[in-house]
This record gives C-alpha cells, sequence and structure tokens, in this order.
C-alpha cells in the first residue's frame, strides 16, 4: 500500500472551506477540518497544553488551540517557535513525532 502525504490529500471531514480539497494551509479562518482529516498530518492531542500539536509538511511543529466541543482554533494555528513558552518541550515533542512518523512510514517487512 503506497502512503500519501497528507497535503497530498482531500479534506474528508465536512469543512465547508476544504471538503474534497487539498488542504494547502492550516490557517484558514473559517475552516472547521476536525484531526482526523485525511489533510491532517500526524498528530498528538496534547490536553493539559489546550491544543494539538502536529508537524507540518516541512516537518515543523506546530500547535493549534483547543476550542469547545472538539473544534479547534485554525485561524490561530502556528508554528512553535524560540520565544514559545513551552519551547524546550516542544522541542522534545517534536523530535519524538519525527521518530514516530519515520517509523509510521517504513515498510513492514
Amino acid at each position: 500500500m503506497a502512503y500519501t502525504q497528507p497535503w497530498q490529500r482531500v479534506c474528508d471531514c465536512r469543512c465547508l472551506v476544504n471538503l474534497h480539497l487539498p488542504r494547502t494551509t492550516y490557517t484558514e479562518p473559517d475552516c472547521a477540518c476536525t484531526i482526523t482529516c485525511a489533510t491532517q498530518p500526524l498528530t498528538l492531542l496534547a490536553d493539559p497544553w489546550g491544543c494539538a500539536l502536529f508537524l507540518d509538511h516541512g516537518g515543523d511543529l506546530w500547535h493549534v488551540p483547543a476550542m469547545a466541543n472538539g473544534t479547534w482554533d485554525w485561524a490561530s494555528a502556528a508554528e512553535i517557535g524560540s520565544r514559545h513558552d513551552l519551547y524546550d518541550a516542544s522541542r522534545l515533542l517534536e523530535h519524538l513525532l519525527r521518530q514516530a512518523a519515520q517509523v509510521l512510514h517504513t515498510p513492514i517487512t
């Protein structure tokens, strides 16, 4: 089975902005994509931080704030930069997510 990168997939989560389209950006103001949308990369729910963490197509760690009822504030999604309060912890999480992605994309023999 061939692996398709998330940014090459089309939205399958009923988001009115992206439905049946590739999702090329994570910060669209009216986006209602779910964390389980086919376009969403490897994601870690970070409940204690009130967000979800994910690797973008370049392998950089982003966060998207959680909102009520399982929705996400995509307009506020951003890469975690060196000035972020949780930057040191995020570097470790980014490394672990990259390792997980590598393991998941390695063919099983």
